[in-house]
């Protein structure tokens, strides 16, 4: 099950530091990814909540325009929230701070599973690369999406071992 800790505090959209947590039985706490939003300036605001609810959603598959050959950290956030759901935990997005400069000093202290603690980036073992342009592009189907999740699947049970 997913939840929002705290959607409306502060009201959004807030720029900040939001994260995404697995927990189970109320003692295994594990830091699924630390992200930011708010730190460039763009038509639409987009705060924290926004990106939250974007990655629950998968909206956006791949996204390495043109080569389109490793999946998005939409997708990747998504996925390992579903891949903790299906072994029991409970998913928990919440709002963590109102400065958008912060997100490597939270990575480095909440240690994300999805993330390299010297950057915050997502682990490349994540982002499933292929060798041939326009892969995942040409796999924004229903059998591409378990693909997808199947590679992701493996790589997250190799890091919770």
């Amino acid at each position: 099950m997913v939840s929002f800790k705290n959607p409306d505090s502060p009201v959004q959209p807030q720029p900040g530091i939001y994260g995404w947590f697995a927990e189970k039985d109320s003692k295994r706490r594990i830091c699924i990814y630390v992200g930011m939003a708010g730190l460039k300036d763009t038509f639409i605001t987009k705060g924290t909540l926004f990106r939250g609810v974007s990655e629950l959603q998968r909206n956006t598959f791949t996204s390495n325009s043109p080569h389109y050959n490793k999946l998005d950290t939409d997708f990747i956030v998504g996925t390992a929230i579903r891949f903790f759901e299906k072994r029991g935990y409970n998913c928990i997005w919440e709002h963590l701070s109102n400065d958008p400069t912060k997100e490597l000093t939270f990575a480095i202290s909440l240690k994300p599973i999805l993330q390299n603690l010297n950057n915050a980036k997502i682990k490349n073992e994540f982002r499933i690369l292929k060798n041939e342009n326009g892969y995942w592009q040409d796999r924004k189907n229903g059998e591409g999406v378990r693909e997808a999740e199947r590679e992701i699947f493996s790589v997250l049970e190799k890091a919770i071992l």
